[in-house]
């Protein structure tokens, strides 16, 4: 028996009489159904922007399929798990290992050192089939964008994978304690739905990663393969039955098509998903399979040649087409153009095809002992391994193609920066602290950041320079400087910051430095870059008065007062400002003083309101930092990048800002030694 999960040596169930063991071919269909919905959403999203759904029709493929081997297995009385892991390594490992090598191999050349360090992991994870728990432990403040990220799209794998490892040993408890099949596997998808729904608005990360909140969709196949055999028996049950007579009907297949079609033209990036939204795509494609293969819709539009054919190559395509897609997205420092995504769409299914027929095909067909499996398995072993060693030296930045500009990719830290947390803070505040937790010394503080990641960002300079560096810094938490934020999160930290400033009278500075909003004349906030407002409310004044309040509790704790300013904003990564492998400098990291006290007109006047309340407050203007003559450069004039990402201080930068804060504060009497 071949369990390979999808090509027709004959390895597919279904079709004696109406629902026998058989290869059918509109499954392959339905994988091209799958395939290319994902590959089109990936290269063309307007074009298709519910595409994604793709994914979820092929767990119920793949579900359906694994589950009616596992089942059929057992009820002939025997299942060799060693030989069923053997033929799924197989079939996974020849194309993975090709693509996870490939990536690596081009990411050598392409790629900076922290672009490279994150790929290493991923590579890593991707060998491992752990890449779904890898994003999800990654997701937060600091991850880089899904689009430049080449090994993304292994999250499925992983998922798959995760289920296989599970799978045919819970099903084996079912047959040796002769447990109902059905509702068990019904009472496990149910399980799985429910997490997947209470969690999906709170946790939407971890909802979307996590095997648990995913496994329902491969159970959804698993369940219509333990009804359709139960319906192949002598004496089905009622459902065998029912199933039996409900696939004949051409409704069926109609309705399953009418399922993943509102599913592609419905849902978006923006819809919250998977939650009640992925029932859509997966009772469609379990409807389609339930279908008997000789209905219309399964016999013209899913089994025809074409369909087949791109269903064959369905795993190696979808290995092969998202790395492309990001590494050109990678190199061009932009969305590439349409003929370039369709140049990478075409490479893409060059290369499916070759995987397929030079690969695949042969060791499905001709390479079967165990030891082709286990060379199998040392060559992923082996690429996983260099994948993590790539990440434990940090990207190879001794790599020739980016070692002469070592000392700009040391600022390009994106997710790297090591100022986030440390043990001494996190031994003696609270656990619960949102992304910051870092004191520069131990002691009893005294001087505290207020804000966000653009107040953490500080901590760098302020240990730097030699007016700052004896001071015991805090940065602890996330919170709106203003503490007038909605969230209940966020409004938990800042209470949190508040209770430590009452708790700690040795603080003498606070530095309040945040993301700071941008209104429009009318006070709503708005978006830094489209200046399109979030809703019609008012919140200039409701921002200015909690600010105000803020900075009232601290003055009132004896605490001086530093309020930074908003600096220069770029909606790009600093590091398309430079050269790099295969390109040069796409960006110039430059705006015209114009165009930055556009940006800072209206929060201008919100923050003159609250200075004018607090005489005793320092306001520190970060814009000299940047600006001269008329243009504002985010690079300085040894050609070193002043950001880390789009938005934060690099190291660098932040010493920069730092330095000139200092000689500030110190012309008003502070930080001189005294």
């Amino acid at each position: 028996m071949n369990i390979s999960t999808g090509r027709p040596v004959n390895a597919y169930p279904i079709e004696r009489g109406v629902n026998g063991i058989g290869y059918r071919p509109d499954i392959d269909g339905l994988r091209s159904v799958a395939v290319l919905s994902v590959v089109v959403f990936h290269a063309f999203p307007t074009a298709l922007p519910g595409g994604f759904i793709g994914v979820d029709i092929f767990f119920v493929i793949s579900g359906f399929l694994i589950s009616t081997i596992l089942l059929e297995n057992l009820n002939r009385g025997h299942l060799n798990l060693l030989d069923f892991y053997s033929r799924r390594a197989r079939r996974i490992f020849p194309a993975l290992s090709i693509v996870l090598a490939a990536t690596a191999a081009f990411g050598w050349f392409a790629l900076l050192p922290e672009e490279y360090k994150e790929l290493g992991k991923h590579v890593a994870g991707g060998a491992g089939f752990v890449s779904n728990l890898v994003l999800w432990q990654e997701s937060g403040y600091f991850d880089s964008a899904a689009e430049v990220k080449p090994l993304l799209h292994l999250w499925s794998l992983g998922i798959e994978e995760q289920f296989y490892i599970v799978w045919p040993a819970i099903l084996w408890v079912v047959f040796r304690f002769r447990l109902p099949k059905l509702p068990l596997i019904l009472l496990i998808a149910s399980l799985s739905f429910i997490a997947n729904i209470v969690s999906v608005h709170a946790h939407p990360v971890a909802t979307f990663y996590s095997p648990f909140t995913r496994m329902w969709e491969l159970l959804i196949g698993a369940a219509l393969a333990q009804v359709l055999i139960d319906g192949r028996s002598k004496h089905p049950s009622f459902l065998g039955a029912a199933a039996n007579r409900i696939s004949a009907s051409s409704l069926t297949a109609i309705a399953g098509a009418i399922l993943i079609a509102v599913a592609l033209a419905r849902l978006s990036p923006a819809s919250v998903f998977p939650g009640w939204h992925a029932l859509f795509p997966s009772v469609g494609a379990a409807l389609l399979i339930l279908s008997a293969s000789g209905n219309s819709i399964n016999t013209k539009l899913l089994a025809n040649r074409p369909m087949v054919w791109v269903g064959l190559i369905s795993f190696p395509l979808y290995l092969w087409h998202w790395p492309l897609l990001a590494f050109a997205r990678i190199v061009e420092g932009d969305t590439p153009s349409l003929e370039l995504r369709t140049l990478a769409l075409l490479a893409a299914f060059v290369l499916a095809m070759a995987t397929y027929l030079l690969i695949e095909t042969n060791i499905r067909r001709k390479w079967k002992s165990r030891a082709v499996t286990m060379t199998l398995s040392y060559i992923v072993c082996i690429v996983g391994m260099a994948g993590y060693s790539i990440y434990l030296y940090n990207g190879a930045p001794m790599r020739e193609s980016v070692a002469m500009d070592a000392k700009i990719h040391e600022q390009l830290e994106g997710t790297t920066w090591k100022y986030t947390s440390n043990e001494i803070c996190k031994a003696k505040y609270p656990a619960n602290y949102r992304y910051f937790c870092t004191q520069t010394r131990e002691g009893s503080p005294t001087m505290i950041l207020l804000g966000d990641s653009y107040a953490n960002a500080l901590v760098a300079g302020l240990v730097a320079n030699p007016a700052t560096k004896d001071e015991v810094i805090l940065s602890y938490s996330s919170c709106d400087p203003s503490a007038s934020a909605g969230d209940p999160e966020i409004k938990t930290q800042c209470e949190t910051q508040d209770e430590i400033v009452s708790a700690t009278p040795s603080l003498q500075y606070a530095i309040l430095e945040a993301k700071w909003p941008r209104f429009d004349s009318g006070g709503r906030l708005i978006d830094h870059f489209t200046k399109i407002a979030a809703n019609d409310a008012v919140w200039a004044p409701r921002y200015r008065d909690g600010l105000d309040k803020r900075i009232s509790f601290l003055e009132s704790r004896g605490i001086k007062v530093f309020l930074f300013g908003p600096k220069p904003e770029i909606d790009y990564e600093p590091k398309y400002c430079f050269a790099r492998p295969f390109k040069q400098p796409v960006k110039n990291c430059q705006l015209t003083e114009a165009e930055v006290q556009d940006q800072q007109h209206e929060l201008s006047l919100v923050m003159k309101y609250v200075l004018a309340r607090h005489p005793t407050v320092t306001f520190f203007d970060p814009n000299p930092v940047f600006c001269r003559e008329g243009i504002c450069s985010l690079k300085t004039q040894d050609g070193l990048p002043m950001l880390r990402d789009k938005v934060h201080y690099s190291q660098y930068g932040s010493a920069i800002a730092i330095d000139l804060f200092v000689k500030q504060a110190q012309r008003e009497g502070y930080f001189n030694g005294d």
